[in-house]
């Protein structure tokens, strides 16, 4: 009689062993996997180089610009957000450097596609569950040039600018996590 006892206290501390490790085990797993849905899927990336002037419209609010300029290159980042909720881009970083922060950029060099248009990135993008944005990043290039009035619009100043076969990351920060591309300019 005492020996059905033990095999059944064995049985059940085993049987609350298992279950404690194995609750502590998906307390884990859904914990990374609810972070890793913090922060957008890079779905696709394209890399253009713009030799002559180009134009096209940019929206800050109710103003509207027109970009023109060459010898710049154009990054098309498409993200989704794959998580049950909002996702916030908060910023976005090129080599380790706020876009904002570098000499030869401003806010009008990173923009996202909305409604057909492209819009100047704001403090904090909210892409919904299941959306998809387009960011386009403008990285001037050697010989990078501005036409007409926009030149102290889109400034490049005397900062560096990228060549060809130059290695861009391009992070994505969102709720402190970050999501990193890395672009070897063609």
């Amino acid at each position: 009689m005492f020996g059905r006892v033990s095999v059944f206290t064995v049985v059940v501390v085993s049987s609350i062993v298992v279950a404690f490790a194995t609750g502590f085990w998906l307390t884990s797993v859904s914990g990374m996997f609810y972070r890793s849905i913090t922060v957008p899927e890079i779905y696709s990336k394209t890399v253009t180089w713009a030799d002559s002037e180009r134009e096209f419209r940019v929206y800050d609010g109710l103003k509207v610009y027109v970009w023109d300029a060459s010898n710049y290159w154009e990054i098309y980042l498409t993200l989704i957000n794959k998580g049950p909720g909002d996702l916030f881009l908060d910023d976005v970083y090129i080599n380790g450097v706020p876009y904002h922060s570098h000499e030869c950029l401003t806010k009008y060099h990173v923009l996202y596609r909305a409604n057909g248009k492209f819009y100047v990135l704001p403090d904090r993008l909210v892409i919904s569950p299941g959306g998809k944005v387009i960011l386009k990043v403008l990285v001037p290039g050697p010989g990078f040039k501005v036409f007409t009035k926009h030149a102290n619009v889109f400034y490049a100043g005397g900062g560096a600018v990228f060549s060809h076969g130059d290695v861009l990351t391009i992070s994505l920060v969102s709720g402190g996590s970050t999501v990193a591309v890395v672009i070897i300019l063609p």
